[in-house]
């Protein structure tokens, strides 16, 4: 008798509140309810919501005990940056990224034995490739190249500069004295890098066509090709490795977090598709 008073006060109450539902849609005659939409959202999403939510709470838990914050004014710049509508969600979620990214960076350490181990293995990064410093006097004909290339052989290349000031058509280096800086030799146009290769500092070539303009090059300075030491490079192989570090932080620390903590989940309906 009493089972049956439960089971009647059960439906009794499913009824009325199922009676009290608010309908959000209609169709032909049709309605969806507001509890409807809720549980099935709940069963859909439910699971993977609350493990989002476990997630920022353990993140949030993580940066107060390291005295990491995330002001309003960084969440404001972030989503200008991103261009993102200034919402709570969005606030939320960009609040969150930020969080991540500077717990992955406290987090991430570089160890000295790390940084050499990296450099030892990849020493190829590392190497300072043959580099030259150039004028250069670019002309519109052979025809005048030549002229151009006899005017700087009367004075044995001293007059390059000049020359390359008053008739050379390259905007980039004819203010300069037609000076291309320190440049890397395989960064040349293959034509020039062969010409390079044969030339002694202080010599000029020939002229060289190159897309229908001719060069003339002077070769001011050569540096040759050298391996940087660890000590030049450790502070460049320490950020690279940190880098990577948080990267990989950002990817793995939620799930971690998750993993260490010790999760009781009470909703039976959640628990099964934990």
């Amino acid at each position: 008798m009493i089972r049956c008073w439960l089971l009647l006060s059960v439906v009794f109450v499913l009824v009325g509140c199922r009676s009290g539902e608010r309908i959000i849609a209609r169709l032909d005659g049709i309605t969806v309810t507001e509890k409807e939409l809720q549980e099935s959202l709940w069963q859909r999403y439910g699971s993977s919501m609350l493990r989002e939510l476990l997630q920022q709470k353990l993140l949030e838990r993580e940066a107060q005990k390291r005295g990491i914050t995330v002001t309003d004014s960084e969440i404001s710049q972030a989503l200008k940056r991103y261009r993102l509508t200034d919402n709570q969600e969005n606030r939320r979620r960009v609040m969150m990224d930020l969080m991540l990214e500077k717990l992955a960076n406290a987090m991430a350490e570089v160890t000295e034995a790390e940084a050499k181990g990296y450099y030892e293995q990849n020493k190829s990064q590392f190497q300072q490739p043959e580099r030259v410093r150039l004028r250069e006097i670019t002309l519109e004909s052979k025809e005048n190249a030549e002229a151009i290339w006899e005017a700087v052989k009367l004075r044995s290349g001293e007059n390059f500069a000049d020359l390359a000031r008053h008739f050379s058509i390259n905007p980039a280096t004819r203010r300069r004295g037609g000076d291309m800086g320190i440049i890397p030799v395989g960064e040349l146009h293959p034509k020039l890098q062969s010409v390079v290769k044969q030339m002694k500092v202080g010599e000029f070539s020939r002229p060289v066509e190159i897309d229908g303009e001719w060069v003339i090059l002077k070769l001011e300075a050569r540096f040759p090709a050298e391996q940087k030491t660890f000590e030049q490079v450790r502070e460049q192989v320490i950020a690279q490795l940190k880098q990577q570090k948080v990267w990989q932080l950002k990817l793995e620390l939620p799930n971690k977090l998750l993993r260490q903590a010790r999760v009781q989940i009470l909703e039976p309906t959640l628990k099964a598709n934990w």
